[in-house]
């Protein structure tokens, strides 16, 4: 089963399965997303979810620390890392922006 991943800047749209990255879709797709790290420290990969954040994992203590030091830790925005985001539930639409 898998869900829809709609990378908007680069016009992708990918199916990707659960448990996949957002970043290994990205890197795979010939998505223009940038990455350094790939642990939740550089914030390189800051993305906005448009839709479909019920589709992905929760955010963890690195990553929060991390948008909270960017200042994109504001209930009212979807800031998200790539890097750090998985696919939890098939059958969705996913919309990122970065």
């Amino acid at each position: 089963m898998a869900t829809r991943v709609e990378i908007i800047n680069d016009f992708l749209a990918i199916n990707v399965n659960v448990e996949n990255t957002i970043q290994r879709t990205a890197e795979v797709s010939g998505s223009t997303l940038n990455f350094g790290c790939r642990s939740g420290e550089c914030g390189l990969c800051i993305v906005e979810i448009e839709q479909g954040k019920e589709f992905l994992s929760e955010i963890e203590l690195q990553e929060k620390e991390t948008l909270e030091e960017m200042n994109k830790c504001d209930k009212s925005k979807n800031y998200r890392l790539a890097c750090q985001m998985k696919i939890t539930k098939p059958n969705g639409l996913i919309r990122i922006r970065n």
